[in-house]
């Protein structure tokens, strides 16, 4: 078992070097840090991620549809795995944390696909970082933010208003996102959340890689929601009106 794991994670690691190899040629040739529906460079983009999500044995099953122009999606966070998922489902300019700008190769790739950085705990990069999102759905793209700010083990957050005034500001729909990773408990068949992608408290990147790249496969169930116009409506409004839909989405997946 262990040395069959150990084989999948070198397997793993050279088809990854080869579709980064593969994302640094089209990204240099296509992409000009945007990403839009309809478009060449989001076709591939989104292709990029669902064959990096596939390598890693994730199984995605979808629920709902997607809106397809000028949409903010909100959704939980648990793991970096959620951003190779969600990213493959529809084309999104993502808000990530200022350090995935700062990783060698990732954070290029990132930037040149269109995705935008917020400092945590600074006003000022938060304030930029709703301009950016707020122009790019003002040009029909969409964007997805992660509200509750940090990953978590499944339980869901307080979801964060701030970035959600983007949507109001640029007239454009909301649509809430459960995503989450199901496995049974072994004993008592409860659904509960597969320990492997957990990415919360001290875990490095460097050991949850090891874990993802080890395993044999990987569910998750994704969610898309019913979505909201943000017309008439404060950020407060759209923060409780998203967390309350994927919470009890996250609620149905657990009762089986």
């Amino acid at each position: 078992m262990h040395r069959m794991a150990t084989i999948r994670k070198i397997y793993r690691w050279i088809i990854l070097i080869i579709l980064l190899i593969i994302a640094v040629i089209f990204t240099t040739l296509l992409l000009r840090n945007t990403i839009r529906p309809g478009h060449f460079s989001g076709w591939f983009v989104t292709k990029w991620l669902r064959a990096a999500a596939h390598l890693f044995g994730v199984n995605i099953k979808v629920y709902g549809t997607p809106l397809n122009t000028k949409t903010l999606f909100i959704s939980n966070h648990i793991s970096w795995l959620d951003i190779l998922i969600l990213g493959s489902l529809t084309p999104v300019h993502f808000l990530a944390k200022y350090e995935v700008k700062t990783m060698p190769v990732i954070g290029w790739l990132a930037t040149r696909a269109g995705t935008l950085y917020i400092q945590r705990g600074n006003h000022r990069s938060a304030s930029e970082a709703c301009g950016e999102i707020t122009a790019a759905l003002k040009q029909n793209h969409n964007s997805l933010v992660f509200a509750e700010g940090t990953t978590t083990d499944g339980t869901i957050k307080k979801f964060h208003s701030r970035t959600l005034q983007s949507a109001i500001d640029a007239q454009a729909m909301l649509q809430p996102v459960a995503i989450f990773y199901p496995q049974p408990h072994p004993q008592t068949g409860q659904i509960e959340i597969n320990p492997v992608v957990l990415f919360t408290g001290d875990t490095s990147m460097r050991q949850s890689a090891d874990l993802i790249f080890r395993a044999a496969c990987i569910d998750v169930e994704v969610h898309y929601l019913q979505p909201t116009s943000s017309i008439g409506k404060t950020r407060e409004q759209l923060a409780q009106y998203a967390y309350r839909e994927v919470a009890a989405a996250i609620n149905t997946i657990k009762s089986g």
